[in-house]
């Protein structure tokens, strides 16, 4: 293996290995290789070649001041090049793609613990000592860990976030609207938010009951364009990856699902819908191809008064008014007026239910009271 390769792994199969020479990343697949490293990337006998970084191994690479801080660490042990980086965080990193080598945690913690925590600093404790193993994308803070679930008694994996005084009250904001998806019939994953409010935890959607991995792949792999890239293109560039992969018998079921979480980001005014915020679930390939559960969900406006959504729709980035998205929803989801005025309804119902939600609860905080008043205030319930 030269000095700058790493080898490559689908769950705990060496596929291939990937390597950078003649300033260009080449990737390829050994000859017994029976399982692709992306819907984008088939088993050929040529190489992969890329002037960046592939995609699909970029995609769950730490952004933000995560990879700065690990950079920063090692980088008087070696150049931080993006092979170095994978060398480093590839045995941890999210999913059934994986770098290097493969490492089976023996940590033993329980989502008891984390949930009920009572230290101040519980988080930054669990950063410190998971934080190389946090092969998990995003500019927000989090961990990836497995724990033990009380209920059930398996030990379950999970990403753990926090936030950073610039995004007060995040895991607060990201529970709340994540309850507002759910109760819009969405799909989503387990999620909680931690007692004292200040981490919320999601259990990962990829992790089949064996430990073994499921493949995802985001829309910044689908239209093949970088992490870097994730607020270009647009919805309906989505919906056409969707009505080229996600299989027949469950297309016009993904087309639903991805119109209602655009309407439900109108509601809740979150301006973050990006390329990485919606992906592809597969056991084997495009055959059994579905649509992702909705996940990383917030109101942004709430930090940026007016924040605007985050890809283009009818060649426009605004929130759009009612015929956009009636146009949107017949011509390029193929919904009939009926669906489109079921799912409106149902979304805006879905926002008014956890308002109630919200008020229902008991905040002695007087400044956790505000946050939440300042998130209803944000919320609308029209298009």
């Amino acid at each position: 293996m030269k000095e700058d390769s790493v080898k490559v792994y689908t769950n705990t199969s060496l596929c291939g290995a990937l390597s950078y020479e003649d300033e260009q990343y080449i990737f390829n697949y050994k000859d017994e290789a029976t399982s692709v490293v992306s819907l984008t990337m088939p088993i050929r006998k040529s190489s992969w070649n890329s002037k960046k970084l592939h995609p699909i191994f970029e995609m769950n690479m730490p952004e933000g001041a995560l990879k700065e801080a690990i950079k920063n660490h090692f980088a008087k042990i070696q150049t931080m090049d993006d092979i170095n980086f994978l060398k480093l965080i590839g045995p941890y990193m999210l999913g059934r793609v994986k770098f290097n080598e493969l490492i089976n945690s023996k940590e033993q913690l329980q989502l008891e613990d984390i949930l009920k925590n009572t230290k101040d600093n519980l988080f930054e404790e669990l950063m410190q000592k998971f934080a190389i193993r946090s092969g998990v994308s995003g500019v927000q803070p989090k961990l990836l860990l497995r724990a033990q679930n009380k209920t059930t008694m398996a030990f379950e994996h999970y990403i753990v976030k926090s936030w950073e005084a610039s995004y007060p009250q995040l895991a607060l904001n990201e529970y709340f609207c994540m309850r507002a998806i759910k109760n819009a019939n969405l799909p989503t994953p387990e999620f909680y938010i931690s007692d004292d409010l200040s981490m919320f935890i999601m259990k990962r959607f990829d992790v089949k009951s064996d430990n073994s991995y499921l493949g995802f792949e985001d829309m910044c792999v689908l239209t093949a364009r970088s992490t870097d890239e994730k607020y270009n293109g647009s919805y309906e560039e989505i919906v056409r990856v969707i009505k080229d992969i996600i299989n027949p018998t469950k297309r016009k079921e993904s087309l639903k699902i991805f119109f209602t979480a655009l309407v439900m980001n109108h509601l809740l005014r979150n301006g973050d819908g990006h390329l990485k915020n919606y992906g592809v679930l597969y056991e084997n390939d495009y055959e059994d191809a579905r649509l992702a559960p909705i996940y990383d969900v917030i109101t942004t406006s709430i930090y940026i008064k007016n924040d605007i959504p985050a890809l283009k729709m009818s060649d426009g980035k605004l929130w759009w008014k009612e015929k956009t998205y009636k146009t949107f929803a017949t011509k390029s989801c193929g919904l009939s007026n009926k669906e489109y005025e079921e799912i409106v309804q149902n979304c805006i119902n879905a926002v008014k239910e956890t308002k109630l939600e919200i008020d229902a609860h008991v905040f002695f905080d007087s400044g956790v009271r505000e946050f939440l008043h300042k998130l209803k205030e944000c919320w609308v319930e029209e298009i």
